[in-house]
Formats: C-alpha cells, sequence, structure tokens
C-alpha cells in the first residue's frame, strides 16, 4: 500500500484572532479513517511534528497555505514564511491515535481525532498576522505530511522516553479528499469584553402553591458587579464569537430563552445523581446552529429581547420546576445551570433606542465580541420522596 487515505477537516477555533493573547487561539484538525480499503483493524499512531498539524513548520514548507485580504481588498495575497522560519514542534510534538473503521458501527463523525493548534500570540507566525487583514489557512495538496506513524497501541510503539520504538510505516498518509475545508479568521488588536455579572441560585417553596408542599421553584439572581449598565439579548437568535471544532460550532442552542429571560424553563438545567455523578436529565438541545435565516435577514436583537442589568440591582427570576421533578425517580439529586452566552452592549435599553426601529441601532451591533455569560458553581440539592420534592 502506497497510500492511507485519511478524511481530513480544517477550521479555526474562533472567526477571531485577538492579537493581545487574551483569548487563545487555534486552528483545529479533525482526522478520521473512513476509506473503504482502509481494511486493517489496528488504531493507527501518528506524531504532528513537521506536518501539516505543526502549522508553523507546514506553511513554510508549503504544506499548508496562508492567505491575506486585506480589510476593503477583495484580493488575495499568499503570505511565505521563511523555510524553518520557527522551530518544528517535533521536541514536544503529540502522539494521535486514529481509530479503525473495521467494525464500527457508530456515525464515522463520532470517531474523529481532534487536534488544536494554538497560535502563541508571540510567535513570528502570530507576528505576521496583522489586525485590520483577513487570513484563510489550507491544504495545500493532499500529502499530510506525517513523518511518522505506525499501527498499533500507543503505549506498545513508544520507549520509556516517549520517542518511537520502531520505524515509521512506509505508506504516504494523505487526505481522502479533494478539499480539507479552511480555517478563516479576522485579527483584531484586542477584543472587549463584558463585565461580569454574578450568578446564584436556589431551591425555594412556591408560593403560590398553597397547601402542596411539593411544589418548588429555582430562584436564580443575577447581579451586575461592574459600575456601567449592560444591555443583554435575553431570547432570539444569538451573534457573538463562538468555539467551532473541526466541522461546526460547538456551542448549541443559540436562540434558547437565557435563564435571565421571564420565559426561561427547566429544559435548561442538568440534573445529575448525588452519588454516582451520572447525568440524569440532560438539558434540551434544538441543534448546532440555531434557526435557519437568509443571508440578507436582519441579524440585529429586536428590542423586546433586551433586558438592562444595572450595577448592583439584582434581577431575580423563578423557576418552576414541577415539569423536571415528574420526571426523576425517588432520591437525591444535584441540578447545575448549564452556562449561557448573550449578546451585549453597554447602556440602557431605555437610552439608546432609535425612533421607528425596532431593533439595537446598528452603531451599537457588534459581533465580534465575546459572550457575556450566564454560569455559576452553585449545585442545587434536590430530594424526591413519593414524587414530591423535599424543600
Amino acid at each position: 500500500m502506497e497510500e492511507l487515505r485519511i478524511h481530513t477537516a480544517i477550521h479555526s477555533r474562533y472567526q477571531v484572532l485577538d492579537a493581545s493573547g487574551k483569548l487563545p487561539f487555534s486552528v483545529v484538525f479533525g482526522l478520521c479513517r473512513r476509506s473503504p480499503a482502509d481494511t486493517d483493524a489496528r488504531p493507527v499512531v501518528l506524531h504532528t511534528s513537521s506536518s501539516i498539524l505543526d502549522i508553523s513548520y507546514a506553511i513554510s514548507e508549503g504544506l499548508l497555505t496562508l492567505y491575506e485580504q486585506h480589510e476593503g481588498d477583495n484580493q488575495n495575497t499568499q503570505i511565505n514564511l521563511p523555510r524553518h522560519s520557527e522551530t518544528s514542534d517535533s521536541e514536544t510534538g503529540e502522539y494521535l491515535t486514529l481509530s479503525s473503521p473495521v467494525g464500527r458501527t457508530g456515525p464515522w463523525q463520532e470517531a474523529i481525532t481532534v487536534y488544536q493548534y494554538c497560535i502563541n500570540p508571540k510567535s513570528k507566525l502570530a507576528s505576521v498576522l496583522q489586525p485590520g487583514s483577513e487570513y484563510t489557512i489550507r491544504l495545500a495538496s493532499g500529502d499530510l505530511g506525517v513523518k511518522w506513524w505506525a499501527y498499533g497501541d500507543v503505549r506498545d510503539l513508544l520507549d520509556k522516553q516517549g520517542a518511537p520504538a520502531k520505524s515509521s510505516e512506509t505508506a504516504k498518509l494523505v487526505n481522502s479528499k479533494r478539499t480539507a475545508g479552511k480555517a478563516s479568521f479576522a485579527v483584531v488588536p484586542e477584543l472587549s469584553w463584558p463585565p461580569k455579572v454574578e450568578t446564584h441560585m436556589q431551591l425555594c417553596q412556591n408560593e403560590q402553591s398553597g397547601d402542596d408542599e411539593s411544589a418548588a421553584v429555582l430562584e436564580i439572581s443575577f447581579l451586575n458587579r461592574g459600575t456601567t449598565p449592560i444591555i443583554v439579548q435575553t431570547r432570539g437568535t444569538q451573534s457573538f464569537i463562538i468555539p467551532w471544532g473541526p466541522f461546526q460550532p460547538k456551542e448549541a442552542d443559540l436562540d434558547q430563552p437565557r435563564a435571565i429571560d421571564s420565559s426561561y424553563r427547566e429544559t435548561g438545567l442538568r440534573v445529575l445523581d448525588a452519588a454516582t455523578s451520572e447525568v440524569v436529565v440532560e438539558p434540551k438541545k434544538k441543534g448546532p446552529c440555531g434557526p435557519l435565516t437568509v443571508s440578507t435577514a436582519d441579524l440585529r436583537p429586536k428590542l423586546k429581547t433586551l433586558a438592562t442589568v444595572m450595577p448592583g440591582q439584582p434581577i431575580i427570576r423563578r423557576v418552576d420546576i414541577s415539569g423536571l421533578i415528574m420526571r426523576l425517580l425517588d432520591g437525591k439529586y444535584h441540578v447545575r445551570m448549564v452556562p449561557q452566552g448573550m449578546w451585549w452592549c453597554l447602556g440602557s435599553s431605555d437610552e439608546i433606542t432609535d425612533e421607528g426601529d425596532d431593533r439595537i441601532p446598528l452603531r451599537l451591533y457588534r459581533t465580534r465580541i465575546p459572550p457575556l455569560m450566564l454560569e455559576t458553581d452553585d449545585l442545587v440539592k434536590l430530594e424526591i420522596k413519593n414524587g414530591r420534592a423535599v424543600v
């Protein structure tokens, strides 16, 4: 066999590279063996150094191409790095294992090996990535440039020092399709970060339940610890920087109501068995990309989906969890709130509305921003007896 075909995908972790380094940036690779001609049941172990997975080296050696597009300019310029402009990762490269397709029963997407190459903001590669420009990294050819790979278990293939204990297989690892996608991103000098909103939650008796002692609500509070009012989008399609894997965003449900919204329900909560920490109730998800939209759609948040979080003035939501209780067997559980991101800007929604427009003004609408995160370490203990919550 002269070649072993590997399904390869490339994407940027974020669509924005923060030159200040506050938001770590990486290029994401997805590798999977799915060729019908690949009939070896053993796993493949490969070393990342001096291959396409070693991006600085790969660009300088022509395994990857780097293109630059200046703001307002539709022409792409290829950026060439001097050969060996940086030390290869060979001293600290990683060993990746790719499972065999033989006997695989689940979807091939579940067998993907994911690898992230982090771009150090102080590296020579980062120094050529200029704020105000956009860049694209692509596979230059089908050659993955892997210098060492072998069949077997990684524990049997390496010596005590972590170096290969046998020679590499002679077959070349190549991409199995015409394209591997691309890692596209814009470079900005520094991202604007939202103020911290402190979130807490506790279990309370439902004051409207009368004599029903089993009725309970989850009280969630939000407090702006900063000095400036914050406008947040509590529901509807959200637009902010999200992490990507090799194929799709890692964060899902960008249109789901956030916990700060009055329509929030217990579907955004995760329940674990108190004794085993096993997840017994997972939040409902609509899908990875939210609702379909046309390219000309106005994605600015509608004013009715906005809320203002004033400094030092807590917002309290009481969430009926009776539907959650009905799904649980008798026992003890821990309830956690799944972290949620929100679009945000500084100011008060009462002060920024433009007459005749039911959406946030264009002058305030930015999408290259990290989300304001609603998250808490609070763990709510929940006990169910005879189908009722013990409060």
